[in-house]
């Protein structure tokens, strides 16, 4: 490879396409999954070194205690019990605690101390050789100095990859286990949500995660969304409070429900509350009705959450937003007084929870039902949005419809939606627009563009890189970063002057099909990009990327349907600072496409085919450096109070 074996953050649900993007680097977090967490035997060594003959000493206080004279809340409890305390915390709050508090800097770092570190929920609990009887007796144990073994198993996480992989898969399974050890709320074992008398409306408009169907003999081909449980809440009086839960799995923070606190502090639950690991949506002082949400999904779930209220007002984002492609779909320009959730929950059956490394003590039941993580959020589709809707498509307008990365375009981008062939997508499928403003903030980058390159690969258009000279800021902007050379993939280059004043002035691509691929639900049906036609003012005449007329790639066999999109006019006053394209993750595509060796896109979950329908985005620079656009959310708010 000789890109970056990066991807979009909702690439990582493809198994497949994980492991191809990787094959062949030995530093690849690849190479750390497949080490044996099992069998360590420098680990066994480091416990065989850490035993002492001799009576283990005590340790002198590293400060001496000297209370009298400090402001200390600690220091009237026995020292026994400060310790206590140390041996309880985790080592950065140990070490939190002894610069906030001389009684805590005061404690000497016993042997018990050293040893509290390899307890289950310790920062060493995945090394359970260390404390468990079959492993080490106790004769061994009281003779060992866990200080020597703490530090020398600090340095395997760094040397070896099999430590690295059992503590990788030790934190996964904590997050599993407190999961798992929730108290039920009744006695028949089957957990239960609060559900309302409230009658559905017959049509929402859902935001979601990927509900693409996934074929039984390809497993395991991407984790996808399922909907186990549907739950309708209505919300009648105004609002005080918005909390939303967080459940935690692999190191990922997925919302599991919503708390509504009224008027008079009554409640209304959407999903799986856990108090323990709230966060409130900050939207001021006083009471309000909810008109919208601004929501981060990933193909797991609902990710993040902002409020929108009748007064224009708008909460910060609460959860992962950054990572994960973002949505004005729900926001509407009515109260919203019911709310639909759906949710995924784990079905676990004829499973025994006592494990003797976790201290996790559950019971060995069937049908256990455990609340999980929240896939889709809906509002009724009567409702009038705060944006109007486009007749030419339910996916329409696309800046306030469309799922987009990294973050929604501002009202002063113009995205031409007549001349992308995505924009019949419908609402309900999980199709990321990634737009890339190679023009930078107010079109200051253009100056320094010099090149673009194209990557082609068989008929497709996969990448494009825009290059920079050495006075910009950045040297290089990706389009499908996850994009990588290799058999029958190439690159062709296209140069522009922009020190001296050449600019884009249009960017048209046109899409194609292969009839051997008509009977396929292929993702590729929204179109492939099969040649792109580029113009400058320097150059009017069009350069045309066309993978076709590139003999040493490996062309599929069957004809081919192209499809000429229109081409985008930029008018007067307007310039063309960025593009953005629909994205298909390698987890939609293996799972879409017919198992037929003679198709065009016969590279199961390959990450290089992720780019289609693409499309240009143009900007008034001028307005722009005048200050006359509004950013998204005075755009909001002013559409809200009028």
């Amino acid at each position: 490879m000789d890109r970056a074996p990066e991807g979009y953050p909702w690439e990582d649900v493809s198994i497949v396409g994980f492991i191809k993007r990787y094959l062949g680097d030995k530093n690849s977090p690849l190479s750390l999954a497949t080490s044996n967490p099992i069998l360590l035997p420098e680990l066994k060594q480091a416990l065989v070194d850490s035993q002492r003959t001799d009576v283990l000493s005590a340790q002198a206080s590293l400060i001496a205690p000297v209370f009298q004279n400090a402001a200390d809340c600690f220091q009237r409890l026995p020292q026994e019990v400060l310790e206590l305390i140390q041996a309880l915390l985790p080592s950065h709050s140990v070490a939190n605690a002894r610069l906030a508090s001389r009684s805590f800097a005061s404690l000497p770092f016993s042997q018990a101390f050293w040893a509290s570190r390899f307890d289950s929920y310790q920062e060493r609990g995945f090394c359970f050789e260390a404390t468990d009887p079959s492993y080490s007796s106790i004769a061994e144990q009281r003779n060992r100095d866990w200080r020597i073994l703490y530090e020398k198993t600090g340095l395997l996480l760094i040397s070896s990859l099999e430590m690295k992989n059992r503590k990788r898969i030790w934190d996964l399974l904590e997050d599993l286990a407190e999961l798992l050890e929730g108290p039920l709320s009744n006695d028949s074992l089957v957990r239960t949500l609060q559900a309302f008398p409230v009658k559905p409306s017959k049509a929402w408009r859902p935001v979601g995660g990927d509900f693409s169907a996934q074929p039984a003999d390809r497993f395991p081909c991407g984790a996808k969304c399922r909907e186990i449980f549907e739950q309708t809440v209505s919300i009648s009086a105004p609002i005080r409070a918005i909390k939303i839960s967080f459940r935690r799995l692999s190191g990922q923070q997925y919302i599991s429900g919503i708390r509504f606190i009224l008027e008079d502090h009554q409640e209304v639950t959407l999903g799986y509350i856990v108090t323990t690991n709230e966060r409130m949506l900050d939207i001021g002082a006083g009471c309000y009705r909810i008109t919208g949400f601004i929501t981060a999904v990933s193909p797991r779930g609902i990710m993040a959450l902002r409020a929108v209220t009748d007064k224009g007002d708008e909460s910060p984002w609460v959860g992962s937003w950054k990572e994960n492609p973002q949505t004005l779909r729900l926001c509407m320009k009515e109260t919203i007084h019911e709310i639909k959730g759906r949710f995924d929950v784990s079905d676990i059956s004829r499973l025994s929870l006592f494990h003797k490394h976790t201290a996790t003590n559950l019971p060995n039941k069937t049908n256990l039902l455990q609340g999980f993580k929240m896939v889709s959020l809906a509002v009724p589709s009567y409702l009038n949005p705060l944006f109007p809707s486009d007749s030419r498509g339910e996916h329409l307008p696309l800046r306030t419809t469309g799922l987009w990365y990294p973050n929604i375009p501002a009202p002063s981008h113009h995205l031409h939606e007549g001349t992308f062939t995505g924009r019949q997508i419908p609402l309900y499928e999980y199709r990321p627009l990634v737009h890339i403003m190679f023009g930078g903030l107010k079109g200051h980058m253009l100056q320094y563009l010099t090149r673009i390159s194209v990557t082609v690969s068989k008929t497709a258009i996969v990448g494009i890189d825009f290059f920079y000279d050495d006075d910009a800021p950045v040297k290089c902007l990706q389009a499908c970063p996850a994009t990588a050379t290799g058999d029958y993939t190439t690159r062709i280059p296209f140069h522009i002057d922009g020190p001296a004043g050449e600019r884009l002035t249009g960017i048209q691509a046109d899409t194609g099909a292969f009839a051997s691929a008509h009977d396929c639900s292929n993702p590729y049906n929204y179109g492939a990009i099969t040649s792109l036609k580029v113009t400058t003012n320097f150059k009017p005449v069009p350069f045309t990327f066309q993978p076709s007329a590139i003999l040493q790639l490996r062309l599929p066999v069957g004809p081919c349907i192209r499809q000429r999109s229109r081409k985008a006019e930029i008018v007067p006053g307007m310039t063309l600072t960025g593009i953005y394209f629909m994205h298909v993750g390698s987890h939609l595509m293996g799972n879409s496409l017919c198992q037929r060796a003679d198709l065009v896109y016969v590279d199961d979950q390959d990450p290089k085919f992720g780019m289609l329908s693409m499309g240009c985005i143009s900007e008034d620079l001028t307005a722009i450096e005048n200050g006359l656009h509004q950013s998204l959310e005075d755009e909001i708010r002013c559409r809200i109070i009028g």
